[in-house]
C-alpha cells in the first residue's frame, strides 16, 4: 500500500506482483529456535498477487503501513476493530469482484486465507521453463547481491554458505571460492556477496528468502553450532515446458537469436508521479500494476499492435508459509490479455485490464506466457534488513533475469517509512537484435508521457490523449537517471545506484 503522506489515507492505494517486500523468517526446529530478526509481525510476506493486494486492503483498513502486514497478519490482532472490519469488506468486494459475506474475515482473518476465500486457487504449473531463462549480464544467470554491514567472521560466512547450499538445490555451488560466488569488501565492515545462480533454478522471489536464510545459518556458525531449520524445503507445482500465449511484441521489433544480447536503459519517475498513479489505482479499486499495465496496453494499441493486447507479467506462486521461505524457482510468468477495441477511455480500459488481471490471479490455471515480446514487472524495494551476530544482511539490487523478453519493464517502487511513495526506479531491459536502444527509450518515454497524459485526463478516450516524446533514458550503466516530474518537466540527470 502507497500512503499518500505521514497519516494513512481513508483510501487504499494498492501495488500488486510486489516483489523484494518485508524480509521473511527464518527459524529454527526442536527447542531453542534460531531466528534472524524478523519483520515487525514475525510473518511472511505474501507469496502471490491475491495475497499482496488483500494484504494492501488489511493496511488501508486499519491505517498502518503495508511493510507492517504479512501473509499470516491476523487483521483482528494487528488493529482491527468492527468498523475497521465493514471498511475492509466493503472495499475487498469492489476491488476484488467477490461475493465476500460478513463472515468471511471472521473464518479467514490473515491475507493468505482471505485470499483464498476470495477465490485464488493454487498454481497447477510454474513457469514456463525458459520464460525467464538468463539475466541482464548476458550470462544467463540471476544475480542475487547481499550487502554484508559489520564485522564479518569469514569462517562462519563459509559455513552458513555450505548450510543454505546442503538446504536448498539453486545454491548448492554456492560457496566462497566457487565459481558465481564472490565477496568484495567495500569498506571497513562493508561487504558485498554477489551469488550468480542458474536463472532456471530461482525467481525473482528468491532473494530476500536468501537473506533470511543466510542470516539464520550465519548467526548458528558465529555461535559455534549447526543451523536449526523450519521444516524441509518444499515441492512446488509442477514446471510448464512451454507457455499458452505469445506477448504482444513491440512494434517495429525482429526476431532475435537464442543468445541475444541483452541491454538496460534506466528511468526514474519521482515521489510525485509515483503519488498520482497510486492515487489513480486507488480511486479506480485497481493496482499500481494495473494503472501501469493499462497505458502500455494503450500505448501498444496507439503503435498499431492492438487490439488484442497480451503482457507477460513474472508473478509469485507462494501460496503457503514454506514456498515463501524457499530459495527455488517458485513464480510463474502470465500472459495477461487485454481487448483495447473501440477506443474506450483510460479508465473503462482500466476496468478491462483489472478484470481480466484478477481473473488470471485467481486462476490456478491460468495462460502462461510464452518467451518474447513484452513483459512488465512493478517490485517493492526492500527496507528490510536481518541481523545476525553482529552483522546485518541485507538484500541490494539484483540483476533480474528477463532476457527472454524482447523488451521487459521493470518498475521497483520506494515508499517512506510511513508508508507514502517515494518514487520509482523504471529499467528497460531490451534485445539488441529485437528492438534496439534506440526503440526502446523512445517507448519507455511514449509509455511515461502517455501515463501523464491519463492522469491529466483518466476519462479521456484512447485517442483523445495527448503524450508527446520523452528525451532518451540512460543507459543503466553509467549510474544515471533522468527524473520525470508529475508537472512533465525533466530534471537534470543526477547519480543515482542501479541495479546491478
Amino acid at each position: 500500500m502507497s500512503l499518500s503522506g505521514p497519516k494513512p489515507p481513508d483510501r487504499m492505494v494498492l501495488s500488486a506482483l510486489t516483489a523484494l517486500p518485508a524480509l521473511p523468517r527464518g527459524a529454527g526446529g526442536n527447542g531453542e529456535a534460531e531466528h534472524a530478526a524478523p519483520p515487525a509481525s514475525g510473518a511472511e510476506p505474501p507469496g502471490t498477487p491475491l495475497q499482496e493486494i488483500v494484504r494492501d486492503l488489511f493496511a488501508e483498513a486499519v491505517g498502518v503501513p503495508r511493510r507492517t502486514v504479512h501473509a499470516d497478519s491476523d487483521f483482528f490482532r494487528i488493529g482491527g476493530h468492527p468498523a475497521a472490519a465493514a471498511r475492509l469488506l466493503a472495499r475487498a468486494r469492489r476491488v476484488l469482484g467477490a461475493g465476500l459475506d460478513d463472515r468471511a474475515l471472521r473464518e479467514a482473518p490473515t491475507p493468505a486465507r482471505f485470499a483464498a476465500a476470495a477465490g485464488e486457487r493454487p498454481a497447477a504449473a510454474t513457469g514456463p521453463a525458459g520464460a525467464l531463462d538468463g539475466a541482464l549480464d548476458g550470462e544467463g544467470s540471476a544475480v542475487l547481491p547481499l550487502r554484508l554491514r559489520g564485522a564479518l567472521n569469514a569462517g562462519a560466512l563459509q559455513e552458513a554458505l555450505g548450510d543454505v547450499g546442503r538446504r536448498h538445490g539453486a545454491l548448492r555451488n554456492s560457496r566462497l571460492g566457487s565459481a558465481g560466488t564472490r565477496l568484495r569488501a567495500l569498506a571497513a565492515g562493508d561487504h558485498l556477496l554477489e551469488l550468480t545462480l542458474p536463472a532456471d533454478l530461482v525467481d525473482l522471489w528468491s532473494h530476500t528468502p536468501l537473506a533470511a536464510e543466510l542470516a539464520l545459518a550465519y548467526r548458528a556458525r558465529a555461535a559455534g553450532r549447526a543451523p536449526r531449520w523450519e521444516g524441509p524445503v518444499p515441492e512446488a507445482a509442477p514446471r510448464a515446458r512451454a507457455g499458452d500465449l505469445a506477448p504482444t511484441v513491440p512494434p517495429g521489433s525482429r526476431p532475435a537469436p537464442a543468445d541475444a544480447r541483452v541491454g538496460r536503459l534506466a528511468l526514474d519517475w519521482d515521489a510525485g508521479l509515483h503519488q498520482r498513479l497510486a492515487h489513480l489505482a486507488a480511486t479506480q479499486g485497481a493496482t499500481l500494476f494495473m494503472v501501469v499495465h493499462t497505458a502500455l496496453a494503450a500505448l501498444l494499441t496507439r503503435l498499431g499492435a492492438g487490439p488484442a493486447i497480451t503482457v507477460a507479467a513474472p508473478v509469485p506462486a507462494r501460496d503457503s508459509a514454506a514456498l515463501r521461505r524457499a530459495v527455488g524457482p517458485y513464480g510463474r510468468v502470465l500472459a495477461l490479455s487485454v481487448d483495447t477495441s473501440g477506443d474506450p477511455a483510460f479508465t473503462a480500459l482500466l476496468r478491462r485490464v483489472r478484470a481480466a488481471d484478477l481473473a488470471a490471479y485467481r486462476a490456478g490455471a491460468a495462460a502462461l506466457a510464452r518467451p518474447g515480446g513484452i513483459a512488465l514487472s512493478v517490485l517493492a524495494d526492500s527496507g528490510e534488513a536481518y541481523e545476525a551476530a553482529g552483522l546485518t544482511v541485507r538484500a541490494a539490487p539484483p540483476l533480474l533475469p528477463l532476457r527472454a523478453a524482447a523488451l521487459g519493464l521493470i518498475l521497483t517502487e520506494r515508499h517512506t517509512p510511513a508508508g507514502a511513495p517515494a518514487g520509482i526506479a523504471v529499467t528497460a531491459a531490451y534485445q539488441y537484435d529485437a528492438v534496439g536502444e534506440t526503440a526502446a527509450a523512445r517507448l519507455t518515454g511514449q509509455l511515461t508521457a502517455l501515463l501523464e497524459a491519463a492522469l491529466d485526463a483518466p476519462a479521456a478516450a484512447l485517442s483523445r490523449l495527448g503524450g508527446g516524446a520523452r528525451p532518451p533514458l540512460a543507459p543503466a550503466g553509467t549510474r544515471e537517471h533522468t527524473t520525470l516530474s508529475p508537472a512533465r518537466q525533466t530534471a537534470p540527470a543526477v547519480p543515482v545506484p542501479v541495479a546491478g
